[in-house]
């Protein structure tokens, strides 16, 4: 990988990153960093196989993905992705000047890599679904702790559990075999958050951190 000016690294990635200062918001950065990644990936792949998701209804589809859509728009303004990471820890192997920038972003690696464990964990014999459905229960699970958002007043315009609620009526719908879909993402999404929420992380000032190439 060709060495790029840091300045055009950080723009390329995302232009107006809201950095937060404290590491408990560290950590609701580090969640949204997965819910960006996860969002931008979805809805790649089914824009390209021009595939059109459904919940419920035709309004109720509409305002869940016109909304998820429109939430995507204000995490790539303001949150990186997972491909930040990755081509930042391979640009720090080759460069003193991104070797520094990588340990600045040391905290905020190591709690996407929390949570990225847990996803591989979970989906180790079965392929992941309604990743959508899982960024709208993770950020209602962590909203509803009363983890600050306050860097991100986007998210307070989001009736998260309006939206939970048109996946909640449509159970029968997401069912597989004796497997409830929606249950299932509700777990996951317990189990993310409460690791996230209660990893402590500690500084070390020799080593880079590396970044788990997965999100679901």
């Amino acid at each position: 990988m060709s060495i790029i000016p840091k300045n055009d690294f950080m723009r390329n990635n995302c232009l107006n990153r809201v950095k937060p200062t404290m590491l408990r918001d560290v950590k609701t950065e580090a969640l949204l960093v997965f819910c960006r990644t996860a969002l931008e990936r979805y809805f790649a792949k089914i824009d390209e196989a021009n595939y059109v998701a459904s919940v419920g209804t035709n309004a109720d589809t509409t305002y869940v993905y016109d909304t998820l859509r429109s939430l995507l728009v204000k995490l790539e303004d303001s949150v990186v992705n997972v491909d930040y990471f990755i081509d930042l820890v391979q640009l720090s192997n080759s460069s003193p000047l991104f070797r520094k920038l990588a340990k600045s972003e040391e905290a905020l690696i190591n709690y996407y890599d929390v949570m990225a464990k847990v996803i591989q964990s979970h989906y180790r014999d079965q392929l992941a679904y309604l990743p959508e459905f899982l960024v709208i229960c993770i950020l209602e699970n962590w909203m509803g702790e009363e983890h600050s958002v306050a860097l991100y007043p986007f998210l307070k315009d989001i009736d998260f559990l309006e939206l939970m609620s048109k996946f909640e009526e449509n159970r029968e719908y997401f069912q597989s075999g004796d497997v409830c879909r929606v249950k299932d993402i509700h777990h996951l999404s317990d189990k993310i958050t409460y690791a996230l929420d209660a990893y402590k992380y500690k500084v070390n000032k020799k080593r880079v951190s590396k970044v788990r190439n997965r999100s679901k």
